[in-house]
């Protein structure tokens, strides 16, 4: 499935080249614009073009972004199902299930999610590499943006810097905060005792996480989380520091002894809000809080 950007000029960009056109309009970045020029993937009124060749009002730039498949990772198709939310041919939205992590690793290199969607494209006759945009904990479940080239990629990674792409999660919480609702501002670096754990640290890096409480019992609380920092293992750490660790948190909280409640951490990437790398157009996409997660809260 090619990816093509098409743009029209205008008589504003008239004092435009090609390339500054792709960069402006629609957020091409350095590296990528150097590769279509290296591949001829350039066309200006339907004639192979230089990127500094200058525009005239109404001519028509078409820019072949899609990516020749090499799989560098060598990501093995794994045949299992895959939940799809929205595919086009720049991006595909899955609803990942805790338990599969989302990309191989040392320890899995065969039954991640990248595994499954390369079969899911195979099975269609497509061909693309697999870019991760927001990678979830192996344990965290819910919504993931998969880039289909480097374009799309680069471009919500950017929106990701610059605060235009979203992510709300949901998370089932021991007890209820003080407060319905703010700010967790606590730094979080890497602990000195551990490769995997992380802590609130004077020295870490800035991490804010907003909550909001939806709902709550006398054990637990169901948070709406809003990421305004994307440290690892943000959420999970914030509300352990502040004494209301996740339902099943082995690592930040007592979910070793929580098996019988939930086999993983109560956390899940419920709503993503980002606007479309080639149309510009405001995308939300939003899933079902798992049942594991809601049964709990009613729970006695």
């Amino acid at each position: 499935m090619p990816a093509y950007l098409k743009y029209t000029v205008g008589k504003a960009d008239e004092t435009l080249n090609v390339g500054q056109i792709l960069r402006r309009r629609f957020d091409m970045s350095a590296s990528v614009l150097k590769e279509m020029k290296q591949k001829n993937g350039i066309l200006l009124n339907d004639n192979p073009c230089r990127s500094v060749d200058k525009v005239n009002n109404s001519d028509i730039i078409l820019a072949d972004v899609s990516e020749d498949f090499c799989n560098n990772n060598k990501i093995s198709p794994f045949n299992t199902p895959i939940d799809v939310i929205y595919e086009d041919e720049f991006i595909l939205v899955v609803n990942k299930p805790g338990g599969m992590e989302t990309h191989p690793c040392n320890s899995n290199r065969e039954s991640t999610l990248a595994n499954a969607v390369m079969y899911f494209w195979l099975q269609k006759g497509e061909y693309h590499n697999c870019h991760i945009v927001n990678r979830l904990d192996k344990n965290t479940s819910g919504i993931c943006i998969i880039a289909k080239n480097p374009f799309a990629h680069s471009v919500i990674a950017g929106q990701a810097r610059n605060g235009d792409f979203k992510k709300f999660y949901v998370a089932l919480i021991h007890g209820k905060p003080d407060l319905d609702k703010g700010e967790i501002n606590l730094p979080i670096g890497r602990s000195d005792d551990s490769i995997i754990k992380r802590e609130v640290r004077s020295d870490g890096q800035l991490a804010k996480t907003m909550y909001e409480v939806v709902s709550h019992d006398k054990n637990y609380s169901l948070v709406k989380i809003l990421l305004k920092t994307g440290r690892t293992h943000q959420i999970r750490v914030h509300f352990s520091a502040i004494g209301h660790p996740l339902v099943g948190d082995w690592l930040y909280g007592n979910g070793d002894n929580e098996g019988h409640l939930i086999k993983r951490q109560a956390l899940h990437a419920k709503t993503v809000e980002f606007l479309h790398p080639a149309t510009k157009e405001k995308l939300v996409f939003d899933t079902e809080i798992p049942e594991e997660i809601k049964k709990l809260l009613s729970s006695d």
